[in-house]
């Protein structure tokens, strides 16, 4: 079964004048195939459906008149679909960080596409325009990237290979939302002659997966922190990484900010990542100008 979130049905205009997703998935690979509802994590996962025999007592107490009760394995497989402005827009407000860290502690997952949908060329970008460069350089305030939500095409092509070789992910482009369909499609058939889930797969309940990942409307402390690290100049993923593993919260943070040098930080942040250098003196020099002023 494939279960698409509610929130991606019919997404986006180009595919609205062709149909929902919803529809086009039913009527490739079947109705009984595909199901709408409230993902917990990710746009688009596949799950097992077993019917199990219910007792005498459960059968009476849950009203099935069949006999039989059903039970969702998670098929291993998770795509979280993006299009160009919504990965520009999720990396700007920390939604990106954050989503890719539950994804990463998820339970039962497999494997993890990432989907870019758009036109625009993802990876191979060799060169900054000239009007990125010009917008770049204009406006250092703190509420540049917040307000200017658009990221330069090269900020989202080295985004996407941190995402396939630091994080683990797949990453997948697709043109449009018939490509993106036609890759479903792909995937739901080549899940279904794998079969389900067993021998060293461990299998795990789609029930329980949705109560481990089910997102806290009371964000931990380090989160909101790297949330606010996100919208800082410079402030990439990595940089926000380091930041927040090394500090943990924004008053351990400004405490370090007022009682040691730049030079300092960025030494003790060097060693800390085995040498490399995840913060650059530009970000920690915009990080000072907010948290001690």
């Amino acid at each position: 079964m494939l279960c698409l979130d509610h929130r991606e049905v019919g997404a986006g205009r180009e595919h609205s004048a062709r149909g929902a997703m919803l529809a086009d998935l039913a009527a490739k690979i079947g109705e009984g195939s595909v199901e709408a509802r409230s993902l917990p994590l990710g746009d688009i996962l596949w799950v097992w459906r077993e019917d199990h025999p219910l007792s005498d007592r459960t059968r009476a107490a849950d009203n099935a008149s069949n006999g039989t009760a059903s039970c969702e394995l998670l098929a291993g497989w998770v795509v979280e679909r993006k299009t160009f402005h919504d990965l520009s827009a999720s990396i700007v407000d920390g939604r990106y960080d954050e989503q890719k860290a539950r994804l990463l502690n998820s339970p039962g997952l497999e494997g993890i596409i990432y989907l870019v949908e758009g036109a625009e060329p993802l990876f191979g970008v060799t060169e900054t325009t000239a009007r990125e460069k010009a917008n770049a350089a204009a406006g250092r305030g703190f509420g540049q990237r917040l307000i200017s939500r658009a990221l330069p095409m090269p900020t989202l092509s080295t985004t996407a290979v941190h995402t396939q070789m630091i994080s683990g992910f797949h990453v997948a482009h697709t043109q449009s939302t018939v490509h993106t369909v036609g890759l479903l499609v792909a995937m739901h058939a080549e899940l279904r002659e794998r079969g389900p889930p067993g021998g060293s797969q461990a299998a795990v309940l789609y029930r329980s997966f949705a109560e481990q990942t089910r997102k806290s409307p009371y964000p931990r402390v380090f989160e909101a922190f790297g949330r606010m690290l996100r919208v800082i100049p410079h402030c990439g993923p990595e940089a926000t990484e380091a930041l927040v593993d090394e500090f943990q919260t924004p008053h351990a943070f400004a405490a370090a900010l007022r009682n040691s040098s730049d030079t300092d930080l960025l030494l003790r942040l060097r060693q800390r990542r085995g040498g490399r250098a995840a913060v650059s003196a530009p970000a920690l020099a915009a990080c000072r100008e907010l948290f001690t002023s």
